[in-house]
């Protein structure tokens, strides 16, 4: 959902602009945990079993069967180019992930080790988000947020780590639990400052330079996974988790295709309102959901939505 409000939002064909009311402002603000909770929930799911190179291999082949199909579709099919393009560093990530994918399994076996990496990887993202504020013309540290490989291997692992049956343990205490929703607000309200009174100079230069992608939002969603791992259904359990089950099977379907979903419900339907924006934004992730959830029951046509 937080993709869908994002791009629908800071990428808008309909040239209502994001920043027009508060609201959508807000909103934009609160989604940029979009992109680093999609890889904290991969590396999650990923580290619930060992994978040989069938699996390795098999992964490796899917991110590039998506990447290729939708870059045909992209440049082929003239409508879809106002749609959303699945990016290059989006897929190079995941191949680099899934190359060094047994480093990562032989890490995981050494809590210690693995963990003095991903601080390292954290002190660096830290290190180098400051550095590239503070000298913008520097060559070797204007890479844009998006293409720092490191920021999306630390949000991977860390996904990884959260399994491990001593951390697992702990954020599920009920005091780490409510520590964690408590702080959530606290968070959010301290990045905001941050980034519209000591960043906002850069941000306005250059509109890409979510400079809190690799440091406090990292902060953000810890916060965020320890608070949702403390939701407990008290009723109808597994109706809810059925329900949840299956959308979120959808969610990599939602991500690949909500933008083009957006572009033709706005033809379809003039934006004049704060009202119609917000509605359309819903509309979008519906819609998105129910077409993945029919890609996926074709075993050919899934394979060009999930990875």
């Amino acid at each position: 959902m937080t993709a869908v409000t994002f791009f629908t939002l800071y990428h808008t064909w309909d040239r209502y602009d994001y920043d027009y009311h508060w609201i959508l402002g807000f909103l934009t603000f609160i989604s940029t945990i979009a992109t680093p909770l999609f890889f904290v929930v991969a590396g999650y799911l990923d580290a619930q079993s060992r994978h040989g190179s069938r699996w390795q291999l098999g992964k490796i082949k899917a991110v590039v069967v998506v990447f290729l199909f939708w870059m045909t579709v992209y440049y082929l099919w003239e409508p879809y180019q106002r749609g959303y393009l699945i990016q290059p560093w989006f897929v190079f990530t995941f191949i680099v992930i899934y190359t060094f994918h047994p480093l990562i399994e032989w890490l995981s076996q050494r809590r210690r080790l693995f963990f003095g990496v991903i601080f390292a990887l954290l002190v660096f993202a830290y290190g180098y988000d400051l550095l590239s504020a503070l000298y913008p013309e520097k060559h070797l540290l204007s890479l844009a947020p998006q293409y720092r490989l490191w920021t999306w291997l630390l949000f991977y692992l860390t996904g990884q780590i959260f399994f491990d049956p001593l951390v697992s343990a702990w954020i599920s205490k009920d005091k780490v639990v409510k520590a964690a929703i408590a702080a959530i607000p606290v968070i959010y309200l301290f990045t905001w400052f941050y980034e519209r009174h000591f960043f906002f100079a850069l941000f306005k230069a250059d509109r890409n330079a979510f400079i809190l992608t690799g440091s406090q939002i990292y902060i953000l969603i810890v916060a965020l996974v320890i608070a949702a791992n403390g939701v407990r259904f008290r009723r109808n359990i597994e109706f809810k988790e059925a329900i949840l089950a299956a959308v979120s099977k959808t969610m990599t379907g939602v991500y690949i295709l909500h933008y083009s979903v957006f572009h033709l419900l706005t033809s379809l339907i003039p934006v004049t309102s704060l009202t119609t924006k917000l509605l359309l934004i819903g509309l979008t992730f519906v819609a998105s959901v129910l077409i993945s959830m029919l890609a996926l029951s074709h075993s050919t046509v899934k394979k060009i939505i999930t990875l």
